[in-house]
């Protein structure tokens, strides 16, 4: 468990340093140096590939977990798991490039009448698909073996430093704009090239798969976990990237371009939850093969509490500043103020409701997930293709929060039934109490014209009402005596 503490808290600060670049990248370099449209084709291309890389994978993230125990063998090179899994993604590959050719002409045709410079590229996305799926299934190798943090710092610092050298070198006029969505693409080979360098030199690999251990766990079982867990991988990446995909279609690259900007704001403000289910789910799939039902319960309470304090915070700020904060951009993206504000809706209802996720799929009723999110993203799919030709990405932002809002309600029925456990006790209408305090402070704050003085006013009073507040309601007694004038009482 030391391994995995140490583990969590690195990965977490790697998370926190990536978002940071992400943020500049995003919000200060992207809408300098490039236009909407050309934000929007980069990120319509990582949606596309990232969609497809989930059917080429064939869900070696989740096959790993469940049957590389059975392979571990260190000197033994780990029966030749690590053929396994270079194996799957590249069939997986072969498979999918075929399936892309063979819906080939419906994809140019749902896309040719807003994305023309997407269509140009749609070959990319063969090459760009398979390399994801190489990444995925690499990761899934270390994680296996406990090497967590090189993978993350690869994934979430050095890809995105790697996207802002590029955009500098365009932007200069080094590279014209097709050697720039190349380059960006073999930017994620060079991650997927340094792990397996990594993967060679710590993870003691080998391409010849043991037959008994096969024999052992069946092949048909393998095939069968892998199948029925890629229909929720692609259902759960489908969701992610559906609104950026469908408002490709409808509408522009440049709308993809302003909502994506106003997303990557909002989704911020989940950073928190993603990092604590990093480190809680080995806790909570532990518990739950114990049949340690009290810790689950301890752990899903404590995480609503701190992560409604955090979200509750976060999210205000976020509703408060964001029209100042776009209006800082270079381009116009004030169409995005309404849009990050409900997505932002969206992502606390996420984070209150705690690490749900965890305990649905490291139950032994972990189907049940696959069923939701297949609800979740066919209610997406719905009300995206209703709201967006009408209200555009702002109604992509109404079709997301609400899917995700049935999704965590489906989540907290399931686990309310079938462990008897729900997350809201006293200190959460509490915490509610404190949000709406806050947002009315803040909605009341006068206005200037300097948008920077704006943000650092709303910050500083909103957040310094926020800590009283909740230090005076006695919602999280737990840290009060690492106050200094509460301690010395």
């Amino acid at each position: 468990m030391g391994i995995v503490k140490r583990q969590g808290i690195k990965n977490t600060i790697i998370i926190y340093i990536g978002i940071i670049i992400g943020f500049i990248s995003l919000l200060i370099i992207q809408p300098m140096y490039l236009s909407k449209t050309e934000i929007g084709l980069t990120r319509l291309l990582l949606a596309f590939a990232s969609l497809f890389s989930s059917i080429f994978a064939f869900s070696i993230s989740n096959i790993t977990v469940k049957f590389f125990p059975y392979f571990k063998d260190y000197n033994n090179k780990h029966n030749g798991f690590f053929g396994l899994t270079v194996i799957i993604p590249t069939i997986g590959s072969a498979l999918g490039c075929i399936l892309l050719l063979f819906f080939k002409d419906p994809i140019i045709k749902y896309y040719s009448s807003e994305s023309q410079v997407f269509i140009s590229y749609f070959y990319h996305t063969f090459f760009f698909s398979f390399i994801l799926s190489l990444i995925f299934a690499l990761n899934s190798y270390c994680n296996a073996l406990l090497k967590t943090t090189v993978p993350s710092f690869l994934n979430d610092i050095v890809t995105r430093l790697i996207f802002v050298l590029l955009i500098l070198l365009y932007a200069f006029g080094f590279v014209s704009y097709q050697q720039f969505i190349l380059l960006f693409i073999l930017s994620y080979g060079l991650q997927a090239s340094f792990l397996i360098g990594y993967i060679i030199y710590y993870g003691n690999p080998s391409f010849k798969i043991s037959k008994s251990v096969i024999k052992q766990i069946g092949s048909t079982n393998l095939v069968k976990y892998g199948a029925v867990l890629t229909i929720t991988t692609i259902t759960s990446i489908g969701l992610k990237f559906l609104d950026m995909i469908m408002i490709g279609h409808y509408k522009s690259d440049a709308d993809v371009g302003v909502y994506s900007i106003a997303v990557f704001i909002a989704t911020i403000i989940e950073t928190p939850l993603t990092s604590l289910e990093r480190i809680a789910n080995p806790k909570i799939a532990h518990g739950l093969a114990a049949n340690n039902h009290g810790e689950v319960k301890d752990i899903y309470y404590q995480s609503s509490k701190y992560l409604t304090i955090l979200g509750g915070l976060l999210t205000i700020l976020v509703a408060l500043n964001i029209e100042d904060l776009l209006l800082l951009l270079p381009n116009d993206y004030s169409g995005g103020i309404k849009v990050t504000i409900l997505i932002s809706i969206g992502a606390f209802i996420n984070m209150a409701t705690g690490i749900n996720y965890p305990i649905l799929f490291n139950s032994n009723k972990y189907y049940y997930g696959a069923v939701f999110i297949a609800i979740m993203l066919t209610t997406s799919f719905v009300l995206n293709t209703i709201l967006i030709p009408v209200y555009g990405i702002l109604g992509a932002a109404i079709a997301t929060t609400i899917a995700s809002i049935v999704f965590n309600i489906l989540k907290y029925l399931f686990i309310l039934k079938e462990f008897k456990m729900q997350p809201f006790r006293k200190s959460f209408f509490k915490t509610i109490l404190v949000i709406g305090i806050c947002l009315g402070i803040g909605i009341l704050i006068p206005k200037t014209d300097n948008h920077i003085m704006n943000i650092l006013l709303n910050g500083s009073v909103v957040t310094f009402c926020f800590l009283t507040l909740t230090f005076f309601f006695n919602i999280v007694p737990e840290f009060h005596k690492h106050i200094p004038f509460i301690k010395s009482k």
